[in-house]
């Protein structure tokens, strides 16, 4: 196996994207994941209550239309028994947003128009500055779950291989009043970051983020990294972000992908260390219920079992965002 520093992520090799668009996939995939052939329609309900989704994304959005608005998805959400969602937006914190649309939600409960509660949460990307004082400001607010490290444009967090002090303050603030982080890869900012390798520039701050004891989640690193990269990334309580991107197609994102990367990332790195969020909502795509049902049905398919889907939708991510189990 080549270094893993400069091992480069695994790409779809011509033969076996040949295999995947072959006409009789539906027939080998049937036969492959036996289990396909047990789903029923609604067999996700189950799994879906008090599920948790840590990554949404929903109008209003500064980086692409999409197809609810958070207040849409909070009701759906709701409706299917979930127990919370985090928002992100690339450029603005999402933290007032949630606070309000929670006041929506309970106030509907209140008038008997919806039948239970979701928890709505928000969180601060660190896209135009590194001041810990946006930090800081929002944290008088319940509904402050998520920093998101790394976000499109957002500012670098290492430099010249070390992790920059500013951010290194911010990862604390984020450990002494469990606040999340999700870890996004500097590819998002290739840029500003020179076009540093991605593990090679992500690793100093998991480095970091391990050390100083924060709470964390790679942002859907299978569409960056090979699975011997992410199991060196999830480190210390670090959990993989195994997102409906890039696990399910979509036209505009990933229209061919690998079920196998999937199964071997769950089957390597377990359950307990891995935290199944949407990440999805372009006009594009499904919305983010629709695309959470479709990865349950997934996992299912691939041989998971209830109890591995319950750690990776529920207990996992309540420990992410600090709600008691």
């Amino acid at each position: 196996m080549s270094d893993v520093r400069t091992e480069k992520p695994r790409l779809i090799a011509d033969e076996r994207l040949r295999e995947l668009a072959r006409d009789d996939w539906p027939m080998r995939f049937r036969a492959r994941y036996p289990r396909v052939g047990e789903l029923e329609a609604g067999i996700e309900n189950d799994c879906l209550l008090e599920a948790i989704d840590v990554h949404v994304h929903a109008e209003p959005c500064s980086l692409a239309a999409r197809n609810q608005d958070y207040t849409q998805l909070a009701i759906e959400a709701a409706r299917a028994g979930m127990r919370a969602l985090v928002k992100k937006d690339h450029h603005y914190s999402t933290v007032p947003e949630a606070q309000a649309v929670q006041r929506h939600i309970d106030h509907l409960v209140d008038s008997g128009l919806l039948a239970r509660r979701v928890e709505v949460y928000g969180g601060v990307p660190l896209s135009f500055s590194l001041d810990s004082a946006q930090i800081t400001q929002s944290l008088r607010f319940s509904s402050f779950k998520m920093i998101w490290c790394n976000p499109i444009d957002g500012e670098p967090l290492v430099r010249d291989g070390k992790v920059r002090p500013e951010a290194e303050r911010i990862i604390a603030l984020a450990r002494e009043h469990g606040v999340a982080l999700t870890l996004g890869v500097p590819g998002h900012s290739r840029k500003k970051y020179g076009g540093i390798d991605d593990y090679d520039g992500l690793m100093p701050l998991v480095e970091r983020v391990a050390a100083l004891g924060a709470a964390a989640v790679l942002d859907h690193p299978l569409s960056s990294f090979t699975i011997d990269q992410i199991e060196r990334l999830a480190v210390g309580g670090i959990y993989a972000g195994l997102f409906c991107y890039p696990s399910l197609p979509s036209v505009i994102k990933a229209p061919v992908v690998d079920p196998e990367r999937t199964r071997e990332l769950v089957n390597r790195l377990g359950p307990q260390r891995c935290i199944v969020a949407s990440d999805v909502g372009m006009l594009l795509e499904p919305t983010a219920l629709e695309a959470f049902r479709l990865m349950i049905r997934l996992l299912l398919a691939l041989g998971f079992g209830k109890e591995d889907l319950a750690l990776m939708l529920k207990t996992n991510p309540a420990k992410l965002i600090g709600l008691k189990p």
